[in-house]
């Protein structure tokens, strides 16, 4: 008899999907537990791939090591304190296992995370503007963006800290910090700085990894975040690549194509319109490992100007960047290339795993001018 193991391969999709949220505490557990020797623990920590990456690892080691292995497993994930930290686990070991997990988000009603607390929690605002470097200029303008942070965020119930050109050691310890301070209903953080596909720079040049930013709030060093929403705010570059924009030919008028004014490297000709980036609709950019569990909300790329009237119509954060999406997407900008004139785009791009909808109630003051 092989239940135990079919069923881990039945389920290893959901099953990834679901622990991958906070893969380095389901590793502890295992590696506890002795259904993994310590060596492959390490080799499955140390190898340089996502979150997802090691769940898969992690699910396929279970399954290589027989059926006694995978029983034991499956009962470690019927545990209280491991179904507390991945609540998706819940509906997965009680045998109410579905296919079709998008039909079934589709047919239930989505609940909201509590937001009734006043202060609604911390937001902490990292704004690095200068750089020690020559190599990194200048964020000119970015304070800008930081007060529409401190103003949006403040009018919405948060305390809000905004710490200015910040080292990366510094901002090590202050994120470090406020993973000990005792939270309410919500976190926010956002990071406005330069950054690359590996991270996010200090003032003093040195990178910030991105699992840097998140770990200090999973479960296991915030215990008073647990099953609370965290949301991360990253504007920075993820390299030096430019992003085309590439005409929606269909909506050009007169049968304009790339070759007839129309370049697509260059400038367009101006009766096409609209412009899409050229990787739209994809998960492009830096990957952003979900090492949180289904409260986490992390939105790379720029941050407009924050727009409130969203929270004022009742909508929930996830309708509101999917709005900031199409704006950004829309935005292009003149650079100059050892080719010429160059149209770049931009794209934000949201990665969650929010469980509910989250909402910020509308404050009784009026909305802040931006």
């Amino acid at each position: 008899m092989i239940r135990s193991m079919q069923d881990i391969r039945k389920r290893k999709v959901p099953l990834t999907e679901t622990l991958m949220s906070d893969p380095d505490y389901i590793l502890q557990h295992v590696q506890q537990e002795n259904l993994i020797t310590r060596r492959e623990y390490t080799n499955i920590r140390s190898v340089q791939r996502s979150s997802e990456g090691r769940v898969i690892d992690l699910l396929d080691k279970v399954m290589d090591k027989g059926e006694e292995t995978c029983r034991r497993f499956l009962s470690l994930l019927q545990q209280p304190e491991v179904q507390d930290t991945f609540p998706p686990l819940k509906k997965l070991c009680s045998g109410e296992f579905t296919d079709n997990p998008i039909q079934e988000t589709q047919n239930a009603a989505l609940s909201e995370y509590r937001m009734s607390s006043l202060p609604r929690g911390h937001c902490l605002i990292f704004n690095n503007q200068h750089f020690e470097t020559e190599s990194l200029k200048e964020r000119k303008g970015s304070y800008q963006d930081a007060e529409a942070l401190e103003k949006v965020f403040s009018w919405l119930g948060f305390r809000v800290h905004v710490l200015q050109d910040q080292p990366v050691q510094e901002m090590r310890s202050q994120l470090q910090q406020f993973s000990r301070v005792e939270h309410s209903d919500c976190f926010v953080c956002c990071v406005l700085s330069h950054g690359a596909e590996q991270g996010i720079y200090g003032r003093d040049g040195a990178l910030l990894r991105i699992q840097d930013v998140l770990s200090p709030f999973n479960g296991a060093n915030c215990p008073s975040l647990a099953n609370k929403p965290k949301v991360f705010f990253i504007q920075a570059c993820q390299g030096k690549r430019v992003q085309e924009a590439v005409a929606v030919h269909a909506d050009c008028p007169g049968g304009h194509r790339p070759g007839d004014g129309c370049r697509r490297n260059s400038w367009l000709h101006p009766s096409c319109g609209f412009r899409l980036p050229r990787r739209h609709g994809h998960r492009s950019g830096m990957r952003l490992y979900q090492t949180q569990r289904q409260w986490q909300l992390v939105h790379p790329g720029p941050l407009p100007r924050a727009d409130p009237q969203g929270c004022l119509r009742g909508e929930d954060i996830l309708t509101i960047l999917t709005r900031v999406n199409e704006e950004v997407s829309r935005r292009e900008g003149d650079l100059c290339s050892q080719y010429g004139p160059q149209l770049a785009k931009q794209m934000p791009d949201p990665r969650f795993t929010l469980r509910k909808r989250l909402v910020f109630p509308v404050p009784s003051i009026s909305s802040p001018t931006l």
